[in-house]
């Protein structure tokens, strides 16, 4: 082994004994202190929302309902089930545009067949109610940049 060899084994030897002591109080402690932190009792911590809502006499009633209960939501769907429920079709008004649709199952949107006067009226219905939602918006932007 030559002279450079043994001088850096020497700086290693030191490194990790620096490293070792740096880090030294951050690792574990013995056993016997770790009993003693187990020992003493956990300091007072803040009351919980539970213990609140008792102090205040809020406390509602977090019982389960017996409908929850009865449901079958716990169990998987049939493919009998499922088809029933696809299979059952709604009409449903936007809110923001005022359009009805038809909505089958859970979101499947249908075309309806019409005559040519009434999809001319939904055209207009539909077509005013848009222009009143985009115009109301449109506004409201011009209000918030002034």
């Amino acid at each position: 082994m030559g002279k450079s060899e043994k001088k850096s084994k020497k700086k290693h030897k030191e490194k990790r004994k620096e490293f070792k002591a740096k880090h030294k109080s951050s690792k574990s402690k013995s056993k016997k202190h770790s009993r003693r932190k187990q020992e003493s009792p956990p300091p007072a911590a803040p009351p919980t929302r539970l213990e609140q809502a008792e102090s205040s006499s809020e406390l509602e009633d977090f019982a389960i309902p017996i409908a929850l209960m009865n449901s079958k939501s716990h169990a998987p769907e049939t493919p009998e089930e499922y088809q029933r429920r696809q299979s059952q079709i709604r009409r449903e008004v936007d809110p923001v545009t005022g359009r009805t649709r038809l909505i089958k199952g859970d979101s499947e949107v249908l075309e309806e067949i019409v005559t040519k006067e009434r999809h001319t009226d939904i055209n207009k219905k539909a077509t005013r109610g848009d222009g009143e939602y985009y115009e109301a918006r449109s506004l409201e932007a011009a209000r918030r940049r002034k």
